[in-house]
């Protein structure tokens, strides 16, 4: 007789059999216990291996979709997902499968798939085991995506096309190939001029009727939203584009050099990053117990004691350390030269439990990695958004958030120990010193001791 086997409780969910046996209510009949093992004759055999708990594996297989969540369990594991991955996925796989009402496949929207997320959170049925957190919806959509999209059944939302894509494709090829732009400088002039575009297709405008008023009306609706600075950026960005539209006849009536943003006045305000007290507190936070924590510990003391922009420090590679002389290599983003710095104690122990606890075990070169495969560089935004999150956690007042604020303490901090400011900008990987002249405007030490010259005695 065929393995027959029924997962389903009172209220038809599916309880995790292996963590409440006294709330499930399972009923099978086998005359042969090796039946259902070799059920599946001719495929890989993926619930057996991660499952030893003999009930929790039967509510696995007898699940629905069994064929298709086994091979996307072993495509995650070829990818080199971990136990612990591959167990959280399984569960959650079935709930997702529940959930959606697929007993085949069949395509499914996003909009489904956060409907079915929404249920899912907030089942509050007396045998559910745990209650998670909203937060956890994130993890079902996202799963969820990636099983449909593994099948060919996910119905992504159609993105909204991009007005004039092909001069937008031109201009970035143009910054990229001939002013040799980073990777990080191209994408923001992207996203500008695309945001530009998307606002010209809802005007009654063509290209070539535009003026210097239409750029300057652009200006005036970003600025009721945007801050002055970002709008500067904006109308930066726009004067490039423009001066290449020139050279392509796309709007012989719109003069670049008159295109301005609005005046901000160099220097107008303090240094933008938190206190050395704060930075301290902001190490001491890490507890360094979880691998997530060891390497955010690294990346502190990256942008807090070198000053290394973001890209510069998710870009270190492996071979970037020397550990025989203690030094380890960075290439500068915007003038692309390599500088070596002295491995301090501090980051020579965190990079040392990193790597021993805290790092996959993979082939990346990349010295900072994402815990979960496919195994890759960290994204510089991503990084950015949790700085911004510890240091908000903390109470921890700056200007700006994130790892731009470390850097400015860490360059407030290197003029308190009485560095020139060509050293600190030659530290920090500038041109020259007009970059972090807005340091010297706030060293009060250094400003008592002009106070204090007599010009009046030297006539």
């Amino acid at each position: 007789m065929a393995y027959r086997t029924s997962y389903l409780t009172h209220s038809g969910r599916f309880p995790d059999l292996a963590r409440c046996p006294s709330r499930r209510s399972t009923i099978f009949v086998c005359d042969s216990p090796s039946e259902a093992h070799n059920s599946g004759s001719g495929r890989a055999v993926v619930f057996e291996s991660l499952f030893t708990f003999r009930l929790a594996m039967l509510r696995h297989r007898s699940a629905p979709l069994r064929v298709e969540r086994e091979e996307f369990l072993q495509n995650l594991s070829r990818q080199g997902a971990s136990r612990h991955l591959l167990l959280q996925a399984a569960s959650k796989l079935i709930y997702i499968v529940h959930y959606l009402h697929l007993t085949n496949l069949r395509p499914i929207t996003s909009d489904q798939i956060r409907r079915a997320a929404k249920v899912w959170v907030s089942n509050r049925e007396p045998e559910r085991v745990r209650v998670f957190k909203p937060s956890a919806i994130y993890g079902f959509i996202g799963l969820a995506k990636k099983f449909l999209r593994f099948h060919g059944c996910l119905i992504d939302s159609p993105k909204p096309s991009q007005p004039f894509p092909h001069r937008l494709e031109k201009f970035v090829f143009f910054i990229t190939k001939e002013k040799g732009l980073s990777a990080e400088t191209v994408g923001g002039y992207r996203w500008h001029v695309g945001q530009f575009l998307k606002w010209l297709s809802q005007q009654p405008k063509t290209f070539s009727s535009l003026t210097v008023n239409d750029i300057d009306a652009y200006l005036m609706y970003r600025s009721e939203k945007w801050r002055q600075l970002m709008v500067r950026t904006t109308a930066n960005v726009l004067r490039v584009f423009f001066k290449y539209a020139r050279t392509q006849r796309w709007s012989p009536r719109v003069l670049p050099e008159a295109i301005e943003g609005p005046r901000i006045y160099g220097h107008r305000s303090a240094p933008a990053g938190p206190s050395w007290i704060d930075v301290q507190r902001l190490l001491r936070f890490e507890k360094q117990d979880r691998p997530g924590s060891m390497r955010v510990q690294v990346l502190l003391l990256l942008f807090a004691l070198y000053g290394l922009r973001t890209g510069e420090a998710t870009r270190l590679l492996l071979n970037n350390f020397d550990w025989k002389n203690k030094t380890f290599t960075v290439r500068r983003s915007k003038t692309y030269t390599l500088q070596q710095f002295p491995i301090s104690p501090a980051l020579e122990s965190a990079l040392t439990k990193y790597l021993r606890l805290g790092r996959p075990n993979c082939h990346s070169e990349y010295l900072l990695v994402t815990h979960r495969p496919p195994y890759r560089p960290l994204d510089t935004h991503s990084v950015s958004q949790d700085i911004h999150w510890r240091m908000r956690r903390l109470g921890i007042e700056s200007t700006r958030k994130g790892p731009i604020a470390l850097r400015h303490s860490c360059a407030t901090r290197l003029l308190n120990k009485d560095m020139t400011l060509q050293d600190i900008a030659d530290f920090l990987g500038h041109k020259d010193c007009l970059s972090v002249g807005i340091y010297a405007k706030h060293d009060f030490k250094a400003l008592r001791k002009v106070a204090k010259i007599d010009l009046c005695g030297a006539l």
